[in-house]
């Protein structure tokens, strides 16, 4: 009993001598319980956004940019820079991503921020090709009419189209809603409904709705005659002694 406490104080300093194994070692170490968290969000990716992909010349529209981080969860993103590959078909403003369509193509538009960048492509097309096909003046008879004519497979909506006549800062015609020309038909428009007259001597200019001339005619009135295309909705302006309002051309 004398050496029992010796003994017990001589094994517990040698106990403390042993190293421990790494794993308990490592237990030890991190006996805190701290953990690392996830990474902190990032830009990853940008998701550019725009009203419609198919424009028409003449037509506005903006584009919208949204950066997302590495989860997919949309982030704060800087300045945007704008720019387009073929201006010439689609132009965008540098800044705001204000976009006008120029002329018939495809384009691409990309914004980019903090060495990022998404893209759209944008197609651009002109608009319906509807034609100014006949037109009687008045002086030639005491009525007076345009005739205009759908030279394409599908119902064109006139709505927000226009005239106007030779003063070409007077008053302007305006399309109502649902002014419908299906495929191949015709539309007449007699100039009572018209705020100017078609004179005898005079022009008329059709616009699309984005403000883009699309057709025209001109003329200085023969008795007895009207002007129309030859052939009938597709070619030059001719003097024809028979009116067809709303029918085929009498082209000699």
């Amino acid at each position: 009993m004398f050496f029992a406490p010796f003994l017990t104080t001589r094994r517990a300093w040698t106990l403390a001598l042993v190293p421990l194994p790494l794993p308990l070692l490592i237990a030890a170490g991190c006996s805190d319980d701290t953990t690392a968290g996830p990474p902190s969000p990032s830009l990853t990716t940008i998701d550019v956004s725009v009203a419609t992909t198919r424009m028409e010349v003449g037509q506005e529209a903006t584009a919208t940019a949204t950066g997302r981080d590495q989860y997919g969860v949309p982030v704060d993103i800087g300045p945007i820079v704008w720019t387009s590959r073929v201006p010439e078909v689609a132009v965008i403003s540098p800044s705001t991503g204000a976009m006008l369509a120029i002329a018939p193509g495809t384009t691409e538009i990309t914004a980019s921020v903090d060495g990022k960048s998404g893209r759209r492509t944008i197609t651009v097309a002109k608009a319906a090709a509807i034609r100014v096909n006949e037109v009687q003046p008045r002086g030639v008879s005491n009525t007076a009419w345009i005739e205009l004519v759908n030279t394409t497979s599908s119902a064109v909506d006139l709505a927000g189209w226009s005239l106007i006549d030779a003063n070409f800062f007077g008053p302007v015609y305006t399309f109502p809603p649902n002014t419908v020309v299906t495929p191949g038909g015709r539309l007449v428009i007699d100039d009572t409904a018209l705020p100017f007259a078609l004179d005898a001597a005079d022009d008329v200019r059709l616009f699309s709705r984005f403000g883009v001339l699309v057709d025209g005619a001109s003329w200085v009135a023969e008795a007895g005659r009207t002007r129309s295309r030859c052939p009938d909705g597709i070619g030059e302006f001719r003097d024809t002694a028979t009116p067809t309002r709303g029918t085929a051309n009498a082209c000699p």
